[in-house]
């Protein structure tokens, strides 16, 4: 046991001479050999060890016998003890979280308010089993197949190679005392009724299911990080000036491509779940948009993916119209201009509609107003403030952009229509 416990300390850096080691105690089988064991080791690494336990108000009289039994264990020692108490059951509601999920967070919180080097805590081999089959059960990647990290920050976790029921062994052979929690029988909690109905039967199947089930965790973290270093340099060439240059993200792997899409989107506030990330997927080979949230999108268009804001209240805007004789007009100082005697009726400016068409001058073809954004690159989030200029017979032209055939300035106009857009006050 000894041995594979300090073989885990060592392969993973958990603890350097002089540290000072908050441990995890719950009072079980897991925690309190995670104790006996630092304490072994105490004088070889002049270790400092001290320990933290939570009483969750969840079990009356025995919760409170834990903390006791741990208490006293450390009195003996003469280690510090710091403890802990909550009402986990009704905090947890008063929180919206479920009971597990709140204990998790506020032990942690404890652990992290409490001075020292590095956290110990008693996660094992058969914990990180339970970890990995649930993330399987309510969906995940190969990151959630890596399980829980034997380092993580302060926090380390020693025990994370060895299997419960060999800790359990292990403290009866050696007469290490330690309390059982009768809610580890109920299967009302979803990490029991893991351990009772899947992992039991595929022990039944095979005896050495945890052994090669903690041989495929160790088998996926290494692929991961192969990928994630992958990633990395793909980000970096991959991104330009706040967008990712596509070009470059199809010549990845779907693995590689995928990741820098998730890291993207994740810096900047969008992280995608698996229907938005395949739909991102699909973007980077053709020009579109699809929506994140509720005004932002992913917006591809010129090898370019990047994040857009797509509000649908459109800028306001306000618009100068002046009629000039030819001799008077300067093109350079406005957003649009025509032949004024070529207008039908009264002129209109608003956004695009659904339909529109356009003639551009000298093109002699008749585009719509998407294609037309799309052939002048205008930013998809820009398209509704753009000005949509029309007389009674329908568009004749674009700000910034055209002006239709049937309105264009010629050797007989006399003169000219303007449009300039006024500057914000």
């Amino acid at each position: 046991m000894i041995y594979n416990f300090l073989k885990t300390v060592e392969e993973f850096n958990m603890l350097s001479k002089g540290d000072t080691v908050l441990a995890g105690v719950s009072g079980g089988a897991d925690s309190m050999l995670l104790l006996n064991l630092l304490l072994e080791i105490k004088d070889d690494y002049e270790l400092i060890i001290e320990v933290a336990h939570v009483e969750h108000g969840i079990r009356g009289e025995a919760s409170k016998k834990d903390a006791e039994f741990v208490k006293a264990f450390c009195d003996d020692k003469s280690v510090p003890f710091h403890l802990l108490e909550i009402d986990a059951v009704n905090e947890a509601k008063a929180q919206g979280m479920s009971v597990e999920e709140y204990s998790r967070k506020r032990r942690y919180e404890f652990f992290g308010s409490i001075e020292c080097d590095k956290i110990a805590t008693a996660h094992n081999l058969s914990d990180n089993i339970e970890t990995v089959l649930f993330r399987l059960a309510r969906g995940t990647g190969l990151k959630g197949a890596c399980g829980i990290p034997p380092v993580r920050g302060k926090i380390i976790r020693p025990l994370i190679r060895i299997p419960s029921e060999e800790i359990r062994e292990y403290c009866a052979e050696n007469g290490i005392a330690y309390r059982d929690d009768e809610t580890n029988f109920s299967d009302d909690y979803s990490r029991n009724f893991i351990r009772h109905k899947i992992v039991e039967p595929f022990k039944e199947l095979n005896s050495n299911f945890e052994e090669n089930f903690g041989a495929f965790i160790d088998d996926v973290n290494e692929d991961y990080s192969y990928i994630d270093s992958a990633c990395d340099r793909a980000y970096d060439e991959a991104e330009d000036s706040g967008a990712l240059d596509t070009s470059k993200l199809t010549l990845l792997p779907p693995s590689v491509a995928k990741r820098t899409l998730i890291r993207y989107f994740a810096e900047k506030g969008e992280p995608l779940d698996r229907k938005h990330l395949d739909g991102v997927y699909l973007l980077i080979n053709k020009a579109g948009k699809l929506q994140l949230s509720e005004n932002r999108y992913a917006v591809m268009s010129g090898k370019r993916l990047r994040i857009a804001d797509l509000s649908e209240e459109e800028t306001a805007k306000s618009y100068k119209k002046k009629i000039l004789k030819i001799f008077e007009f300067n093109p350079k100082t406005v957003d649009f201009y025509c032949d004024c005697d070529k207008i039908i009726g009264r002129v209109t400016v608003r956004c695009r509609q659904e339909g529109d068409t356009v003639s551009p001058v000298g093109r002699g073809c008749s585009k719509s107003l998407k294609k037309l954004f799309n052939e002048y690159s205008v930013p998809i989030e820009k398209r509704a403030s753009t000005a949509v200029i029309c007389d009674e017979n329908g568009v004749i032209g674009v700000e910034g952009i055209c002006c239709d055939e049937r309105v264009k300035i010629d050797d007989n106009t006399e003169r000219v229509f303007t449009l300039t857009v006024c500057p914000e006050d």
